[in-house]
């Protein structure tokens, strides 16, 4: 019987897998290498419904991951000398809920541009079925030149102050005696539409993809039909890094990234009128250019403390900074304070660097408790700031008002153009600014306004002999509403681990003095079994369901299987 497209697709995955691990024998056979295969699959089944209940998404999701390292490529490891290593990871991220729940004339609709009467009406630019992305793989080597140079080259990622980044390039490093490291990295960002490649790194405030599907034809889409959906091309980048490299309770990295974009962007939604086109931009320019530092020093018998900053140098900013003390009162107790500042910036292309955006600063304090092996209790509380410009209370509906001279000036102005403008003192104003009028530039109408929510944590675990219990609960309130639940979950395992049972229930609430109709109180439980026949190889499934008045019923099932060879 022949195969579906589905089953001959996972048929030449599963041959390609069966290829890799035979050339990870030869390789070992050849080279006294050693190998590690590492595959996780995880499946889920669940329904999202809209909370007017008219569109119904299916979600039936299967995630595979498979990584492979070889290493020792020189053969016999020998500390403080050369050592050459081969690893990468590979994951298919399915949704077989795609194109579902589509009424019979607009079958495969989401995927497929030309589908139907209505043609487009679901179209859904760079959505794929089953994108297969490499997560990293790259080649490389350390310790050459007795320890003082090291290199990687392939697809890899940039762990630091500026976040998680991926680039497919070089990077070199050179680890001098003084405790001092230096990296150098280049190579193009990976970005949504290039081959093997996701979004999840790209600067926020942009939507790209691979425009391959495009065309002029009534049977393909225009990219005047989506202007938002920007062309994919490469992304050159390039940053340095200094790290310390020791001693070992403290450490600190500065960081630098500059990313450009390349290609022709559109910058306007509509065409202008008689013919006029569309404005687009094109050539080399910025994506992003920061820097940042982050440092923490921790001595296991007195404390810690960390602290860093990430400026952005195109909106000419401080985007994130954070800084943190802990204390260690013995072994069974420690105190801590942070604080955190957070300011949204994007992609030099987005038109979001447009608007406004505050910052939303976070102050907490903290407590962790050991009281013996078994029983340990947390708490943390504090407060978060949200900044924005003009009245962001929600009787303001989060804009700002009109004073009595700009109400007298925008009543004359629009007299002017022939418009009549019933203005009332105190009423809320969007952007005037579009319209020109005198009032828009009055800084009194755009005075920075702070809220602020409380926050708060509790949880305490209780082990025994072969499992756990544990119960935490939270809060968050403010003046534009709170959110406020518990969870109490629990595991226990049998036959000396080879089996486990688990169960979660909870119970949370929220309300929005805005949308009073959206308050609701939400229950849930999760039920678990997992079954663990090797110590390299786990099973587990969990079945979940949630309840509230607005959504009503949902219900999700997911199974996880862990399998790793270490030869």
């Amino acid at each position: 019987m022949p195969l579906s497209p589905c089953a001959a697709a996972c048929c030449r995955r599963s041959g390609a897998l069966g290829a890799l691990l035979a050339a990870a024998f030869v390789t070992r056979a050849a080279r006294a290498s050693e190998f590690e295969v590492q595959a996780d699959t995880a499946l889920q089944g669940y329904e999202v419904a809209s909370p007017w209940g008219n569109v119904i998404l299916d979600r039936r999701r299967f995630m595979q991951t498979v990584g492979l390292g070889l290493y020792n490529l020189q053969g016999r490891y020998r500390p403080g000398e050369a050592d050459y290593r081969v690893v990468m990871m590979m994951r298919l991220d399915s949704d077989f809920g795609v194109n579902a729940r589509l009424p019979a004339a607009q079958a495969g609709g989401e995927t497929t541009y030309a589908t139907g009467a209505g043609r487009g009406a679901r179209f859904i630019p760079g959505l794929a079925s089953n994108p297969v992305d490499l997560m990293y793989g790259y080649v490389e080597g350390r310790n050459l030149a007795h320890g003082l140079f090291g290199f990687r080259l392939g697809r890899q990622y940039v762990t630091d102050m500026l976040g998680w980044w991926s680039f497919d390039g070089g990077l070199v490093r050179v680890t001098t005696p003084f405790f001092l490291q230096l990296e150098a990295y280049g190579g193009l960002e990976q970005r949504a539409g290039m081959p093997l490649s996701t979004a999840r790194f790209e600067r926020q405030g942009v939507w790209r993809g691979s425009h391959t599907s495009f065309g002029v034809g009534a049977e393909l889409p225009s990219v005047t039909d989506y202007p938002s959906f920007l062309y994919t091309e490469p992304a050159p980048a390039l940053g340095f890094a200094v790290e310390s490299s020791g001693p070992n309770w403290i450490h600190s990295r500065f960081s630098y990234r500059r990313v450009y974009n390349t290609g022709t962007a559109l910058t306007t939604q509509f065409a202008e009128q008689n013919g006029g086109g569309y404005h687009a931009i094109s050539g080399t320019r910025l994506s992003q250019d920061r820097l940042g530092y982050g440092a923490d020093v921790n001595k296991s018998d007195l404390g810690a403390a960390r602290g860093g900053f990430s400026y952005d140098l195109y909106n000419q900013l401080v985007a994130t900074a954070y800084g943190g003390v802990e204390v260690y009162l013995g072994k069974r107790a420690t105190l801590g304070a942070d604080l955190d500042y957070f300011v949204p910036t994007f992609d030099a292309d987005s038109i979001w660097n447009w608007f406004t955006h505050g910052p939303i600063t976070t102050a907490s304090g903290r407590v962790a408790l050991r009281f013996t092996k078994r029983l340990d209790l947390s708490a943390s509380g504090g407060a978060r700031l949200w900044t924005a410009e003009g009245d962001a209370s929600p009787g303001a509906g989060g804009l700002s008002k009109f004073g009595a001279g700009e109400c007298d000036q925008a009543k004359k102005q629009f007299a002017g153009m022939g418009l009549g403008f019933n203005c009332q003192i105190g009423q809320a104003y969007i952007d005037p600014s579009t319209l020109r009028t005198p009032f828009a530039r009055d800084p009194a109408n755009r005075a920075t306004s702070t809220t602020i929510d409380a926050l708060g944590n509790v949880a305490g675990r209780y082990r025994f002999g072969s499992g756990d219990v544990s119960l935490r609960g939270m809060f968050e309130t403010g003046s534009r509403g709170s959110r406020e639940g518990a969870d109490l979950a629990g595991e226990a395992k049998l036959d000396g681990g080879r089996f486990s049972l688990g169960s979660r229930v909870s119970v949370y609430g929220w309300n929005d003095p805005t949308r009073p109709d959206r308050d609701a109180v939400s229950f849930g439980y999760v039920l678990a079994a997992g079954f663990r026949p090797a110590q390299l190889a786990s099973f587990r499934i969990e079945w979940e369901h949630d309840t509230n008045r607005l959504v009503g019923q949902r219900y999700r099932v997911i199974g996880l299987v862990n399998l790793l060879v270490i030869k």
